[in-house]
């Protein structure tokens, strides 16, 4: 980028460790937790609504910004950051660079799925109440426009759990699509994503994966997990800003899906494609005559990208993959055995399974007047969650077990 120097900034930059990180392992947290401003202010246990960012995200955003604000246009230099978005994602969870398409959140990638998707006659569409709303409301839509003759939506049991046999009796021959969460949002249980999708492909049916709250807990590969399709946001446990998400779709599964809905970035003439042909990006018209789908997961990119969503979102995933995840999810385990010790101990009824697969990076727990708890936490620079009569907290690996116990203490 053709970088000036800004008269004034809304942050202040530190950037002396972010060499030293690069070289980092195993993880050293209190060289990370002066990469991760929010640290130096509150005990940030939201992680799961939005992951503060690092000073690598920031710098990035603020970098693009300077640029854009200099020299307006750059999309010769922007178009390349894009793609090398996707490629870093696909490292992230194990696939190909052509697998992965940049999309502006995860509800946007379901859709494009649900129209994309070759439907049984007479089919129906199995799902989890655990599954965040939009992976639920949209399937219930598809059923209203006769695209399914049934929904069907398991419930959790006493523990919080859909147990497998549930999967199993839900799951037929019948099946078109069957959608689920990694981790679910409302209690953080960690399903089996494996077993339930060896489950479905045994009845040919397409498996659909949100990992909003599974990428960055705990390593993800999607072809060893065995889904279809997976799609992910940034700005929770990746922490990276809001308006960028991916979608991965399997290479082998790809030519099954035909999407009703196109952009002038899904089409296999697209400025990227030419770029990559090092061709004139505007130098022949556009074939309107015809809309063909891009032969590779691009298909389902639409519009213009936000471009400094992305350039954030890169940052986020190179820093993220600097470190090594299972080592993130032995931390992220180690603080929230310490919340759930101390919770024991006060006589909180937890409502997260904990049973050791599946745990996650959110600990939910029961509390008669939540809203009241939220704010005298807030009060006291200490971030957690307000829900249905419970609090939801959820540490990520930057946190300390001495900010837990200041969480535990005003509670």
């Amino acid at each position: 980028m053709k970088l000036s120097t800004p008269t004034s900034t809304p942050f202040i930059l530190r950037t002396e460790n972010l060499e030293r990180h690069q070289a980092l392992s195993p993880l050293n947290i209190d060289l990370v937790r002066k990469e991760i401003p929010v640290t130096s202010r509150r005990a940030y246990f939201d992680n799961a609504g939005t992951g503060p960012p690092s000073i690598n995200v920031l710098n990035a955003i603020h970098e693009y910004l300077t640029d854009w604000r200099d020299y307006g246009e750059n999309w010769e230099e922007w178009l390349p950051m894009i793609i090398e978005s996707r490629r870093l994602f696909g490292k992230m969870i194990g696939a190909s660079l052509e697998e992965v398409a940049s999309v502006p959140n995860v509800s946007s990638a379901l859709t494009a799925l649900a129209s994309s998707v070759k439907y049984k006659p007479n089919g129906n569409i199995v799902i989890s109440e655990l599954n965040f709303p939009t992976n639920i409301y949209l399937w219930h839509l598809q059923k209203k426009h006769g695209r399914t003759n049934e929904v069907r939506l398991l419930r959790k049991d006493q523990n919080g759990t859909v147990p497998l046999e549930e999967w199993e009796k839900a799951i037929d021959d019948n099946t078109s699509i069957v959608s689920v969460d990694y981790v679910s949002w409302t209690n953080g249980c960690r399903e089996k994503i494996r077993e339930i999708a060896k489950i479905a492909h045994e009845h040919n049916a397409f498996v659909i994966a949100d990992s909003f709250h599974g990428l960055g807990v705990f390593p993800i590969n999607a072809k060893q997990d065995g889904v279809d399709a997976l799609a992910c946001g940034m700005y929770k446990w990746m922490q990276g800003p809001h308006g960028a998400a991916y979608l991965y779709t399997r290479s082998d599964r790809l030519s099954e899906l035909d999407p009703n809905y196109i952009g002038w970035h899904g089409v296999e003439d697209s400025v990227v494609r030419r770029m990559s042909k090092q061709e004139d990006l505007f130098g022949k018209p556009f074939n309107i005559d015809i809309a063909e789908p891009a032969l590779d997961a691009t298909r389902f990119e639409g519009g213009s990208w936000g471009v400094v969503s992305i350039v954030g979102a890169k940052a986020a995933l190179e820093y993220a993959l600097k470190q090594d995840q299972q080592e993130r999810y032995h931390r992220i385990l180690k603080v929230t055995d310490h919340l759930i010790d101390g919770l024991k101990k006060k006589g909180r009824k937890i409502l997260t399974p904990l049973q050791s697969e599946r745990r996650s990076g959110i600990v939910v727990f029961e509390d008669e007047d939540p809203q009241a708890t939220f704010n005298k936490l807030k009060s006291l620079n200490i971030t957690v969650a307000s829900r249905v009569k419970a609090i939801r907290a959820s540490p990520h690996y930057y946190n300390t077990e001495e900010e837990i116990d200041k969480l535990l203490a005003a509670l």
